[in-house]
């Protein structure tokens, strides 16, 4: 018997070509999410750097009202109201000359240095050119003062908390009829 050669018969399979994969996935372009996330870091530190800058900004705030607070202990223990009158009008003059270093008058005095507290914080109402503020003119000078430390006091933490620095716009002032019809 003749012998059958026992060649393995060709299998399909290989006859086909090996897989090629495609090239690796790319980095860039970058995809929609990846703009969207980068924009938003962006704008978050952006923020955060405004905020941390108008923080430090406004550190004077801060150290003002705590020395206020000193002062008020202080006044508490001795009931000196000349000696508190003092330091807070000092007080009050330190605040203005560090918000406004470049355009505060110190030898502003009298009538013109309440109003100008009064006009950089129009959040006081005037109070300070009323009869509260009017204790920081004389009281200083009287043996002993009467006054009303308390709301003398609120008026103070107010103003410093509240009142506009060089870098911040006051409100525009409204005219009066008289001033607007004035030609």
């Amino acid at each position: 018997m003749p012998q059958q050669s026992t060649q393995p018969t060709a299998s399909p399979l290989d006859q086909l070509a090996d897989i090629h994969l495609p090239d690796g996935v790319s980095w860039w372009p970058l995809a929609p999410g990846w703009w969207i996330l980068i924009v938003l870091l962006l704008l978050v530190a952006a923020l955060f750097f405004m905020w941390r800058k108008r923080k430090a900004q406004n550190v004077y705030r801060a150290v003002a009202q705590h020395q206020l607070a000193g002062i008020y202990a202080d006044y508490q223990q001795t009931h000196n109201t000349a000696a508190y009158l003092q330091a807070l009008s000092l007080l009050l003059r330190r605040t203005a000359l560090t918000s406004y270093p470049h355009s505060f008058n110190a030898s502003i005095k009298g009538a013109d240095w309440l109003h100008w507290l009064d006009s950089v914080c129009p959040e006081t109402n005037n109070a300070f050119s009323g009869e509260i503020g009017q204790a920081l003119l004389i009281g200083p000078y009287q043996k002993n003062p009467q006054i009303a430390v308390d709301d003398l006091q609120q008026l103070s933490a107010k103003w410093i908390a509240l009142h506009r620095n060089h870098r911040q716009k006051l409100p525009l002032k409204k005219m009066t009829t008289q001033e607007a019809t004035h030609v």
